[in-house]
């Protein structure tokens, strides 16, 4: 794995996806009073603790991973790392949402930041995960692939709790309209 060579194309296409969450966290800034962020659908996280989730990994995990590898005079072993599902600690409670999307939005700027003042040959750097070589750039396209599939899910809450409050909408506009012609909504009558 170490004789691979990472193109500039490569690590241009990971930053620009990289800088992609911080477009998202500050474009959810504007929706996301509007949805119940901090409820959780049954057997799923909600959508702030996703987004803590999101920030926790980026920061803790990857960042610290990607500053390890190229800051080491020794090999970086993935697994002296807490995994970030581990060592995630959600309280329940998100006191300011706006607060967290701001946060992982400076976040993501200066992950942005350092990735851009990555020299092309470091992206080559060889780290080990459970002693299997692996390039930092494949690393970080892991985040890039593990806060899509976060993006996702939010995206997915969203339309649901949109189309819920579009349903509950059209009934009320419905009994509102049975009532008015004197017809009884429950009955239908």
């Amino acid at each position: 794995m170490a004789d691979q060579k990472v193109s500039r194309e490569e690590v241009t296409r990971l930053i620009e996806d990289a800088a992609y969450l911080q477009d998202e966290a500050d474009a959810l800034q504007y929706v996301i009073e509007s949805v119940p962020y901090d409820q959780s659908p049954p057997g799923k996280r909600s959508i702030g603790e996703i987004l803590l989730l999101i920030d926790h990994a980026q920061t803790s995990y990857y960042r610290s991973i990607l500053e390890d590898a190229l800051n080491s005079e020794r090999p970086t072993h993935v697994d002296k790392f807490a995994h970030f599902e581990e060592s995630f600690d959600f309280d329940g409670e998100i006191e300011d949402i706006q607060k967290v999307l701001k946060k992982i939005s400076k976040h993501r700027a200066g992950v942005v930041n350092a990735m851009k003042n990555i020299p092309l040959i470091d992206w080559e750097t060889t780290i080990y995960n459970d002693n299997q070589q692996l390039l930092l750039v494949h690393l970080m396209q892991q985040m890039i692939r593990f806060e899509r599939g976060m993006l996702k899910n939010i995206a997915s809450q969203v339309m649901e709790y949109s189309k819920e409050k579009e349903t509950k909408r059209e009934i009320q506009q419905r009994q509102q309209r049975q009532q008015k012609n004197g017809e009884d909504p429950v009955n239908n009558t």
